[in-house]
């Protein structure tokens, strides 16, 4: 057993491990995608198949038409601010915050929206149709990309203070986690399109 404390070292180039890492991330996009475009085929094929009126039941309520756009313009706000950090590495730091701030008050209106559904039944606590089952589903999987990208954005804004960081490898994973936040915009702006077919 060896007494050397020291940490490990990589052996490979800042470049090799920031392609290995962003081909991570797009393999975690890929699988993250095929979930999210199979609640989307879900949410049209139930709307479409309305067996018995289950899709919206008589007097069943609804969000709005807008509710799912007001929660994906945040997603593309922080995409946007952080492409335009990336191009401008003078004011990454102020758009990084601006990266950050966007994806947390979009987090809390998506946890708003889910903590007052207007459409689940008082006696039993069960949904009014499979229209308010897809919809918490899809505004779950909008709140678990805005927590991860939170996450990632705070890991930023913190990195930003650091005086000693690998330029290379730095610049690899400012563009990796613009993979993520262009895709959580993507899929957010997928998901209010697809909300917005409600009847």
């Amino acid at each position: 057993m060896s007494a050397d404390t020291q940490f490990h070292v990589h052996h490979d180039s800042p470049e090799v491990r920031g392609r290995r890492e962003r081909l991570g991330v797009r393999l975690l996009i890929v699988a993250d995608g095929a979930f999210v475009f199979g609640l989307i085929f879900s949410y049209f094929y139930l709307r479409n198949l309305d067996a018995n009126g289950g899709w919206l039941p008589k007097g069943a309520h609804y969000m709005s038409a807008l509710s799912g756009w007001w929660t994906a313009v945040p997603l593309a706000i922080a995409a946007l601010a952080h492409r335009t950090g990336e191009r401008r590495r003078d004011s990454f730091k102020a758009l990084s915050i601006i990266t950050l701030v966007a994806l947390l008050a979009g987090a809390y209106y998506q946890w708003h929206q889910l903590a007052h559904m207007p459409f689940i039944v008082k006696d039993t606590g069960g949904f009014e149709g499979a229209y308010a089952s897809m919809w918490v589903l899809i505004a779950g999987a909008n709140m678990f990309h805005y927590l991860l990208g939170s996450f990632i954005a705070l890991g930023l804004v913190l990195r930003n203070g650091r005086a000693k960081v690998d330029a290379v490898l730095e610049t690899w994973r400012l563009r990796t986690a613009g993979s993520w936040f262009t895709w959580i915009a993507i899929s957010g702006v997928a998901c209010a399109i697809t909300t917005s077919f409600i009847h």
